[in-house]
């Protein structure tokens, strides 16, 4: 009666929830239960039994459990009163419906029974077994489970064994653990309303922001050569003659992976070239030819792992864990979370998933300590760099790598099926409902992963909606002044079409989201 009322006061507080079993994810279940032997040769009566397992899945189907028993039972001989065992032994799992809440499975496994009493019928008496059956597993969260078992054991002293208890899941590919409905906010830069689109970039917050001086890049960030802007196109001549007719096509262009041996960062490098940037069909994304110098840019996001080094060796703090958190979605809305940031920003990252929960300047510093430390100038991209690498060299890719909607999940995580909000794809599994480790996806044509997906990405420029109506030719990097940075590539809560590759928005200076990370360039 006790455990019952537990677990319905447990749920009743929970109220709607997520969690499944997934690939890579290791767990610890405590139980309690009992032994019910059977046949005329153990002499053995019921008794409890206390239970600890340790599991791993492979897939989010098939995992394996290594089981530690212990009981002290009675025997039904006169000289056994006391009887103490010890089961050890390992099982094989295959979980049905991982990525729901109620999970069932079946088990088979194997092992030894070790029997310990006063008599020499069974003092240090071992055995071997084998066992069958199933159980269930409930999600109250993504970290926690309540848990049912059976087994059939099959042995000298056969029992059928009976428990229950909570597995503990961590690590694997687990995410936010609360349904939300879709926050209906514009879209920076074109003032329509996005329906049911995820919130890969965050609507600009603008009270808490200082004026533009406490937002300048610091002196340690290398800066990009000034250039002299090209005349501005008016705009009865770029109506009058598409400026994406006059563009050439983009040179070919071979990118050389390198990696710098101090930092061991893995960086493409790309040669100085051409191309037409922007959307011809998007009016707000005016298509203008672009010239670049040669750069690098690092072949994945930026990983928890390497973000924690850098704060570790220079004892950094972030702008969310001194100014307030970071935001997530709640209820649908883009909300401050006070408990956020990260080390911990509300859903399950392994270490080499891409760090959220950074600001711009938490970024910038980054780019500063990696410079100083590795004797290499690095920081953010630029759009233009951006963009021109996404594309795979300015190619006309709706996304990073490929141009099919249908086969996006092979490429790029976003919003599909296993994500917890309403605007998902239920056509497409990438799995992933969170962020994924970097790398787990198809790269584009320049062997760069995750440009479409798992994170949006801090570019150095500041935003404005009508810059690519006024870009310079020559290496733009933006207005030259704003209260918010631009944003590119979409993320793991994001709809497909803020996925491409000429998808662009802003966030503010100092926040931080759960959906946006970083990539770094490193200048020749």
């Amino acid at each position: 009666m006790c455990a019952c009322a537990a677990v319905s006061l447990v749920l009743a507080f929970c109220g709607t929830v997520f969690g499944a079993v997934s690939e890579g994810q290791f767990s610890v279940s405590p139980m309690i239960g009992g032994y019910t032997y059977y046949g005329s040769g153990q002499h053995l009566e019921t008794a409890p039994m206390y239970s600890l397992k340790g599991g791993y899945s492979f897939t989010d189907n098939i995992g394996v459990e290594a089981g530690l028993d212990y009981s002290i039972t009675n025997s039904t001989l006169v000289t056994d009163k006391k009887v103490a065992i010890f089961k050890y032994g390992v099982e094989g799992l295959y979980h049905f419906m991982p990525d729901g809440n109620f999970v069932p499975f079946l088990a088979v496994g194997l092992g030894g029974y070790n029997l310990s009493g006063p008599s020499a019928l069974v003092s240090r008496k071992e055995m071997g077994f084998m066992d069958y059956g199933g159980g269930v597993k409930y999600f109250i969260n993504d970290s926690l489970a309540l848990r049912a078992d059976v087994r059939h054991i099959l042995a000298n002293a056969g029992a059928f064994e009976y428990t229950l208890g909570v597995t503990i899941p961590f690590g694997g590919a687990k995410g936010v653990a609360k349904p939300v409905s879709a926050p209906a906010a514009p879209k920076p830069g074109t003032g329509k309303p996005q329906e049911k689109v995820a919130q890969e970039v965050p609507v600009k917050k603008p009270a808490e922001e200082q004026p533009v001086q406490k937002t300048a890049p610091p002196s340690a960030i290398p800066a990009i050569p000034e250039e002299t802007p090209a005349p501005p196109q008016s705009a009865a001549k770029a109506a009058e003659v598409p400026a994406v007719k006059a563009m050439p096509a983009p040179a070919v262009v071979t990118p050389t992976e390198v990696v710098d041996s101090i930092s061991n960062m893995q960086l493409v490098s790309i040669p100085s070239a051409c191309y037409t940037m922007g959307d011809p069909s998007d009016k707000t994304l005016a298509a203008h030819e672009v010239c670049l110098g040669a750069f690098s840019i690092s072949k994945f996001e930026i990983t928890r792992e390497q973000f924690q080094r850098f704060v570790e060796s220079s004892n950094y703090v972030t702008d969310a864990e001194k100014h307030g958190g970071c935001y997530t979605i709640t209820a649908g809305k883009e909300v401050l979370n006070p408990a956020a940031t990260w080390k911990n920003p509300d859903f399950y990252q392994s270490r080499k998933d891409p760090v959220v929960c950074v600001s711009w300047n938490d970024a910038q510093a980054y780019t500063a300590w990696l410079s100083s430390s590795s004797e290499k100038k690095y920081r953010l991209p630029t759009e233009a760099e951006w963009e021109f690498a996404a594309r795979s060299g300015g190619k006309q890719e709706k996304y990073a790598g490929t141009n099919n909607d249908a086969d996006l999940y092979r490429f790029a995580n976003f919003c599909d099926m296993k994500c917890i909000y309403e605007w998902k794809d239920p056509s497409q599994n990438d799995g992933y409902w969170s962020t994924a480790p970097v790398g787990k996806y198809i790269p584009n044509g320049f062997g760069l992963y995750d440009m479409s997906g798992n994170v949006a990405e801090w570019m150095q420029d500041y935003f404005a909606d009508d810059y690519y109506a006024n870009s310079p030719k020559m290496n733009p990097k933006g207005p030259s002044a704003g209260t918010g940075h631009s944003v590119r590539g979409g993320s793991w809560r994001s709809q497909k079409n803020a996925l491409s590759t000429t998808n662009r928005s802003s966030a503010e200076t100092s926040n931080a989201f759960d959906n946006i990370g970083f990539r770094v360039c490193r200048e020749p």
